[in-house]
């Protein structure tokens, strides 16, 4: 008759619970019993490694100060502007001058007579952050659609009546008649439909539904007189 007592060897003796006073080492652990003075006590003791705590800040700002230190040296090295043998003198003065500089010669009637793009920014400073406050002078107005909208508290010199002016609001009320005699056309303007069939520079010369181009006529050359017979002789 076999023993119903389980032998030591089966590992459901090692994960049956233990009797009180009778502590042993981790059931997942198999590395061996606890320490002497764990057994003394009678409980694992709650506490933790001050260094291993310690040592993962530490090593998140070493790793930190490699990584800020070797990307500053890289950028110190490469980013160092190449110095161009061909660069013409004159040229190469004037690019130095700062962005604000640069920016202030491009304006309506000055050294770059242009209108400048509003992105182009006079900012104070020398950095191009956007954070950096405009200069007061010196920049394109930024101009909306809506801004463009005539009324009469934007553009009053519109709805003035004066001296052959009647108003911008007036002009509006007038009919197409009223209208053509107010503006009248120096020239006799061109039908619509017909334009349409003109080769011209707004078509690109194409005009539309197989049009052809009127190519003009050459000016004749008049040729000089034969001289008579009877002077050549005398010749």
């Amino acid at each position: 008759m076999s023993s119903t007592n389980p032998s030591p060897q089966d590992p459901v003796v090692k994960l049956a619970p233990k009797e009180p006073g009778a502590p042993a080492h981790d059931d997942h652990d198999l590395s061996g019993p606890p320490s002497a003075e764990t057994i003394k006590r009678g409980y694992e003791e709650d506490k933790y490694d001050t260094k291993t705590v310690l040592s993962v800040p530490l090593l998140v700002v070493l790793f930190f100060v490699l990584a800020f230190g070797t990307v500053t040296v890289l950028f110190s090295v490469y980013s160092k502007p190449t110095v161009d043998p061909k660069a013409h003198p004159q040229a190469k003065a004037r690019n130095e001058a700062d962005l604000n500089t640069r920016l202030g010669r491009i304006h309506r009637g000055g050294e770059v007579d242009q209108a400048r793009l509003e992105p182009l920014r006079m900012r104070s400073g020398e950095a191009r952050a956007i954070t950096r406050p405009e200069l007061p002078t010196g920049n394109s107005p930024e101009v909306h659609p809506e801004d463009l909208i005539p009324n009469k508290d934007r553009f009053p010199e519109l709805y003035a009546p004066g001296k052959g002016r009647i108003g911008l609001d007036k002009t509006m009320s007038l009919d197409g008649d009223a209208l053509k005699s107010l503006f009248k056309s120096s020239a006799p303007p061109l039908a619509e439909e017909a334009s349409r069939f003109v080769p011209s520079g707004s078509n690109a010369g194409r005009g539309g539904e197989g049009s052809q181009v009127v190519v003009p006529k050459v000016p004749e050359v008049k040729q000089p007189a034969p001289a008579p017979k009877g002077k050549e002789n005398k010749k």
